[in-house]
């Protein structure tokens, strides 16, 4: 019997092949790249291309600072289409783990810089800002930093920090206007200092719209729109901050100034109301007053002490801006 064993072991191994062959065609065995193929067909999360140029961004063991000046460096005379997608999806994704808040914003105020400098194409520059302006789950700062760098680019060349910057079209024009406004009136952000930044970046665009390069804004349109809300804003009783509301006077007086004169007055000439709102009241009537105004200031200046220094100055820069109205007439 025993010298059968090698025949019979040999008869089962090669049935065993036979079956496995015979099979194979149907249900072929799993191989290491079947597996891979399988794992990458899984949905991924969506991540940064790496760029081994600018990882060191992402490292919150280096100080930030040292990131920051590397950044500068590398980004100093070029910045390829590789690096802005991967700097905007940065932005998007926002800080990696481990890195402070207060670290983050540094860095993604550095690279909006970049951006503005770098990026040609003004369509994609204002749509991933909007889009951060808009995202209610980033920062409040990166927000507030997205509507700085929106109104930015709206600025004449001479004025605004992205020199390099292609100018937006009067339709992006108006889409980031849009949402400068809309960010404005949003209730969600009123207890933020959202409204304040675009209040005061609509202001810088009015008094850049007459300045000779091409215009930036279109104050009445922006008036037209914002009025309802700025009268709310100014009417005693309003839900919002006293600096939101502070804003909303020098916003009434630079873009409505005639519309607004009587609420400024009103806020400037009360006696029992709170100096908080009286001194930018007081300061707003020095840029949009009237020449009547100038006694009534002046005798703030003589009954007021805390508000001495408020009405001196707004005396001075209206009757400077009469003097020079009655020059021209004159002249003329």
């Amino acid at each position: 019997m025993n010298k059968f064993l090698p025949i019979i072991t040999l008869a089962l191994i090669g049935g065993v092949g036979v079956f496995i062959w015979k099979n194979q065609t149907s249900a072929p065995i799993p191989t290491a790249s079947a597996t891979a193929a399988a794992r990458h067909s899984l949905p991924k999360i969506s991540r940064p291309p790496t760029s081994s140029h600018l990882a060191f961004l992402t490292d919150p063991s280096q100080p930030w600072q040292s990131r920051v000046d590397q950044f500068r460096n590398a980004l100093a005379t070029d910045c390829a289409e590789p690096e802005i997608r991967h700097l905007y999806q940065l932005l998007e994704q926002g800080p990696a783990p481990g890195e402070l808040a207060e670290h983050w914003y540094v860095i993604a105020n550095d690279i909006m810089i970049q951006l503005s400098k770098h990026d040609r194409d003004p369509h994609r520059f204002t749509s991933h800002l909007i889009g951060l302006l808009q995202n209610s789950q980033q920062p409040i700062v990166i927000r507030d930093y997205a509507v700085q760098f929106l109104a930015n680019s709206l600025l004449p060349q001479a004025d605004g920090p992205a020199k390099n910057f292609a100018r937006p079209t009067p339709e992006l024009t108006s889409q980031i206007l849009g949402a400068l406004i809309t960010a404005t009136t949003d209730s969600s952000l009123e207890q933020t200092s959202i409204p304040g930044t675009t209040l005061m970046m609509l202001v810088n665009l009015a008094r850049s719209s007459g300045s000779g390069d091409s215009l930036t804004m279109d104050s009445a349109a922006v008036t037209t729109t914002l009025k309802p809300w700025l009268t709310r804003a100014l009417q005693d009783g309003s839900s919002l901050s006293t600096a939101i509301r502070v804003s909303a006077i020098q916003a009434a007086a630079a873009l409505a100034p005639v519309e607004f004169r009587p609420v400024l007055r009103q806020l400037a000439y009360q006696e029992n109301r709170q100096s908080s709102l009286r001194l930018p009241a007081i300061a707003a009537l020095g840029q949009c007053g009237e020449p009547a105004d100038l006694s009534k200031l002046a005798a703030i200046m003589q009954n007021s002490p805390d508000l001495t220094y408020a009405a001196q100055d707004a005396h001075q820069a209206l009757a400077a801006r009469v003097n020079s109205a009655s020059s021209l007439k004159s002249e003329n």
